[in-house]
């Protein structure tokens, strides 16, 4: 029963509560620098920090450093995809221009092998043609000299 009307208390206090936060102001945070000449009271000249400032400036190189790695990688990581695009659109056009050649290349071959075809069927070899029969014209014709000699003589 105790922890009924305890969990009935903490719910009511909760719904009625006011919940509100607050931060400080930009300017309590702003920190302190303040510079030390050679004629004040101090060993040797140089700025004095307070907490605030030197906190902030730890944490400002420190984000400074990431940001400027970031930048960089950035830039690099832009210029790497430009090179890269441009590297494939030279490839594409490379390949493209290869396989037109070679398809060019298939073409004219098979243009001169059908030359060649058409043009053994249009010249026939008839050397052994011309020979045999110059060889046997040459024979009649001696042997009809020949003849026309032996028979003149008698």
């Amino acid at each position: 029963m105790f922890r009924k009307i305890l969990i009935l208390i903490i719910s009511i206090s909760i719904t009625f509560a006011p919940l509100t936060a607050s931060a400080q102001e930009t300017s309590v945070l702003e920190g302190k620098v303040t510079a030390i000449d050679e004629g004040a009271p101090s060993p040797y000249s140089g700025i004095l920090l307070d907490s605030i400032a030197a906190s902030k400036m730890l944490v400002d190189k420190k984000y400074i450093k990431l940001e400027l790695e970031l930048e960089l990688r950035k830039e690099f990581h832009k210029d790497l995809a430009e090179k890269r695009l441009a590297y494939d659109l030279l490839k594409t056009d490379h390949d493209s221009l290869r396989k037109i050649h070679e398809d060019t290349l298939i073409l004219k071959e098979n243009q001169i092998s059908y030359l060649n075809d058409a043009l053994k069927d249009e010249m026939s070899d008839y050397s052994h043609w011309w020979l045999a029969s110059g060889i046997a014209l040459g024979i009649i014709l001696s042997v009809a000299v020949f003849y026309a000699s032996v028979e003149i003589r008698e």
